[in-house]
Formats: structure tokens, C-alpha cells, sequence
């Protein structure tokens, strides 16, 4: 199905492009007007199935447009927009042959795919050819553009409206994504990614040598050539216009901030690959400083070698901290590293974040946490994009690991043991095996048996019920608990078992430790 959207408000236009994921419903959107005179001229050269037709517009109204387009006799079904206080001009609508109207206000995806069914029930219409517009998702322009970001530059001078001299790439994400998407739900996430692209597409549309791609639902670029202006000056100057109106148009319309990085000028096509990873580096900054907006590659501080030699010096020496379990000595390195970054600025979000993993798997990458609590975990650091912020909270968990450790003795045990000690001392009411010990920490059961009574110097089984009787004994000072809750509590599965393993660890059957202690 093909339609046309006219509608003298751009803002109109950019919400029905945005509403409902057209090309999943087979629809082909083949133009926008803004008035009714531009309107009857596309509908004659693109033969829309549908208009999606406003009332109230200037040259012609879109009375006026109904009236021509059942003189001419265009087979096309018009929809019609209108107001709360247009019912005058809907009633004359639909006496001239209007298919169905909607209030603006009101019009969402569900009315929206309920007109295109009906439409569809009645007439008859197809879905879609295969899009092929210069716009279109996976159009030839857009590959175009995108292949020339990462170095394969062809046909740019015939497809694109772009000009070699003094020419820029600019990168802009949204700021606090994961913030802004929760304002959607799961079904209309993709409105987001939609808005902004025609929100940007419609305020550049009439800007000379510019061109837009969506690279994903966070990130988009813009191509700018200034071949007319011959003053680097005032070629920058109209890259910062364009980069405002961006800024000013999504805040308008869409009600979000974005991050911008700017590349240097540079002078020709074979200069987009450098401009894009420029443009990629500035917009980097903004780990480093969460409250600035614009960020320029010409003022990014360039590093000598030696700085990127002292980061790897910092890093080694809080890894030998660690290998000897040298905890403060660690945690005094990492301020001093921590520090380093924030003056250098000499690593980028991706880099930093690699360097916080690998600390905290030598420290304990599970920290005898179940999955979940891990998957939690992951996630909460995934969403830290600040890198105070993110510093203060691996900070937070390298210190609570540490204490966690202290606090159960664990010094001297590798690894893999610590953390089925650590996983035992939260888990012991559940039932354990060495089956469940090696899927959670990725070995064969036979080599948890053998390194932990290696180390630990008895098998995991004594060294769990241990534990459980220790945690039986508290309990059973408290009489509300029968005995029976008590040997569920601590993870045996019937009182009988319960009385055969505590009578082997302390001596005494729970009715007489308890008789004895109470």
C-alpha cells in the first residue's frame, strides 16, 4: 500500500512517519505535502492508494483537494485529518467521498493499523513493492554513505547531495538512553529511532550539501560539505548552526538531549573514514565530562606515548597487588590510576570498562553469586555511562568483595574455591552437588571435589554440613522453631538424616544440644 501524508504542520507529518512501523505493515510512504496545490500535484505523480488528507491548509484546503480529486476521478481513498472543532468540514468531507477521518489529537498506531485493515478488507490494496526510494531503510544512498564512513567512497557526487571542500562529520547519540526508551513500551520502542530520524530529515531537508544516516537506535551521523564557502570559519560556523538546530528541533519535538562529537574539517570524499573516527573520539568525551553537549575533535588534547606507558604501569602494579592479596595497597592504586584518567582523559569508556572486568574477575568475577544476581549485577554497571560514576560503583564492589572475603577467611584459597565457599555460605538451605558447582563456575565436578579437599584439607560435602550444623546449632536456641524447621532451614531434607549428621558433628542429638544450651 502507498501513501501520501499532507499536512500543512511538520510536526504532523514527522508524528503519523513515526507512529506505527509502516514498512511492517506493508505500507509505503511515497511523499509529504504541505499544502493542498503541492498535494493534488503528488498525488498525480506518485498515485497514492491513500492520502492522509488535512482540512485546514493553506492554498488549498483540503475541502478543495476532495472536490478536484472527484473531478479529475483519482482512484485514491482519502483519510482525513481534522481538529475538535472541525466537524463542519469532516461532514462535507465525507459527502465528497472522504474514506474515514481522524481527530490529530487522538490518531495513535492502533487507529492507524485498524484504517489501513479496513482499507485493505474494502478495496483490496497490496502491500508494498520492494522500497526503493533514496530514503527508504537499506536504500542505495544509505549504503553509499555508510560505506564511505568506513573507507569505500564511490558514486557519492551522483548519489548524495554532497560537495568535496571544507567538508565535516558529525555524531550525535541520545543522552541517558535507557532513561529516555523507559518512556516506551516493549511494542513501540522503534518509535523512538522513527521520530528522530524524521525529526532530522525534515529540519535538514532543505539545508544544500547535507546528508543523514541512522547508524542504530542510539546513534546517528550527518555528512556537511561547505564547497561554497571558502573560510574554514565560516564553514565551522554553519556546522555549529546545523548542530543547534538539531539540538533545538529533538528538545522541541521529541522532548530529548543528545551528545554531539565533531569532526576536523577535511577536503574531500577519501577524508570520511578520518572524519567519522575523529567525530567517534570527540563523542567519546563525554565519559569524562557527563554535562557538556558538544564536543570537538580539534580541541581533544593529543597524548604523548609515555602517558599510555604510565596507565600500563598503574595497571600492572594493581595486578600484582591482587596476585599477592594485597588489598589496601590495591585499592590506593586504583585511587592513583583513577586519578591519572581523570587528568589524561587517555582511555576511552569501551577501554576503561575492559580494565574494570578483568580487576574484578582476578578479584572474584562471580563472587559465589548465583547467575541471576550476577546477570543484575552486569547490568546495573552496563547502564553507567559517567566515569566518576562508574568508578564509584566498581569501588563499591571491589570493596564489598574484599570485606565479603575477609569476614569468611577465604585468604590463601584459589579462586574456584573461594567462590564455593562464598556460594555455600548463601546457598547451604538449598540442595548442593558437585554437578550444580561445576555448571555454575564452568568445570568438571571431579576437579571441584579434588581442588577443594587439596586446599582446604577435607571434602566439600563434610565442609558444607559443617556449616549447616553451625547454622542448626543458632537455631535451635530458638523454640518457636521445631526441630524439623530447623533441619529444612539449614538444607536437609528430613529430620531423621538431620539428627544422624548432627549427633556425628557435635555428639549430641538436636533435642539434647538443644536441652543443654537453652
Amino acid at each position: 500500500m502507498r501513501i501520501l501524508i499532507v499536512d500543512d504542520e511538520p510536526l504532523v507529518r514527522i508524528g503519523i512517519k513515526s507512529a506505527i512501523d509502516w514498512e511492517a505493515q506493508g505500507v509505503d510512504i511515497v511523499g509529504e505535502a504541505g499544502d493542498g496545490e503541492e498535494a493534488l500535484r503528488m498525488i498525480t505523480e506518485t498515485v497514492p492508494d491513500v492520502v492522509l488528507l488535512d482540512i485546514k491548509m493553506p492554498k488549498m484546503d483540503g475541502i478543495e483537494v476532495l472536490r478536484a480529486m472527484k473531478e479529475r476521478q483519482l482512484p485514491v481513498q482519502a483519510v482525513v485529518l481534522s481538529s475538535f472543532d472541525d466537524i463542519t468540514y469532516v461532514k462535507e468531507a465525507l459527502k465528497l467521498g472522504a474514506f474515514d477521518y481522524f481527530h490529530k489529537p487522538d490518531m495513535n498506531e492502533r487507529e492507524l493499523t485498524a484504517m489501513l485493515k479496513s482499507i485493505r478488507e474494502q478495496f483490496g490494496s497490496q502491500q508494498a513493492p520492494a522500497r526503493t526510494g533514496a530514503n527508504a531503510p537499506g536504500s542505495r544512498k544509505e549504503q553509499i554513505l555508510y560505506d564511505a564512513l568506513h573507507g569505500n567512497v564511490h558514486d557519492l557526487s551522483a548519489e548524495t547531495g554532497l560537495k568535496e571542500g571544507n567538508m565535516y562529520v558529525v555524531l550525535f547519540k541520545i543522552k541517558d538512553y535507557q532513561a529516555v526508551i523507559k518512556r516506551y513500551t516493549k511494542e513501540t520502542e522503534s518509535i523512538l529511532p522513527n521520530t528522530v530520524q524524521n525529526v532530522v530529515g525534515e529540519i535538514l531537508s532543505t539545508e544544500k550539501e547535507v546528508e543523514f544516516l541512522r547508524l542504530n537506535e542510539q546513534l546517528y551521523a550527518v555528512f556537511i560539505s561547505n564547497s561554497e564557502l571558502k573560510s574554514l570559519l565560516a564553514s565551522l560556523t554553519r556546522v555549529n548552526k546545523m548542530v543547534q538546530m538539531i539540538s533545538s528541533a529533538l528538545k522541541r519535538f521529541v522532548n530529548i538531549d543528545i551528545v554531539l562529537g565533531i569532526s576536523d574539517w577535511f577536503a574531500d570524499f577519501d577524508g570520511i573514514s578520518m572524519g567519522y573516527e575523529q567525530a567517534g573520539r570527540a563523542l567519546s568525551q563525554q565519559f569524562y565530562h557527563p554535562e557538556t553537549s558538544i564536543f570537538y575533535y580539534q580541541h581533544l588534547r593529543q597524548k604523548s606515548e609515555s602517558v599510555y606507558q604510565q596507565a600500563d604501569v598503574y595497571l600492572s602494579q594493581m595486578k600484582s597487588a591482587l596476585r599477592e592479596e594485597a588489598n589496601d595497597r590495591f585499592l590506593e592504586l586504583l585511587s592513583t590510576w583513577e586519578k591519572f584518567l581523570e587528568q589524561e582523559e587517555c582511555m576511552e569508556e569501551k577501554d576503561v570498562r575492559k580494565v574494570y572486568e578483568g580487576l574484578k574477575f582476578m578479584i572474584g568475577e562471580s563472587g559465589g553469586k548465583p547467575s541471576g544476581a550476577v546477570q543484575e549485577e552486569v547490568a546495573g554497571l552496563e547502564g553507567i555511562h559517567d566515569f566518576q560514576q562508574l568508578s564509584a560503583a566498581y569501588r563499591t564492589l571491589f570493596e564489598a568483595r574484599f570485606k565479603h572475603r575477609n569476614d569468611l577467611g577465604f585468604k590463601g584459597y584459589s579462586q574456584l574455591t573461594r567462590n564455593i565457599m562464598e556460594y555455600t555460605e548463601e546457598h547451604y538451605a538449598e540442595s548442593l552437588s558437585l554437578k550444580l558447582f561445576g555448571e555454575l563456575f564452568h568445570v568438571s565436578p571431579n576437579y571441584v571435589s579434588r581442588l577443594f579437599k587439596q586446599e582446604v584439607g577435607q571434602g566439600l560435602f563434610d565442609y558444607i554440613n559443617e556449616l549447616r550444623i553451625e547454622k542448626a546449632k543458632v537455631l535451635l536456641k530458638n523454640y518457636r522453631y521445631k526441630i524439623y524447621d530447623v533441619a529444612e532451614m539449614v538444607g536437609f531434607n528430613n529430620q531423621a538424616h538431620f539428627a544422624i549428621v548432627f549427633q556425628k558433628y557435635t555428639g549430641f542429638s538436636p533435642k539434647q544440644y538443644r536441652k543443654e544450651e537453652v
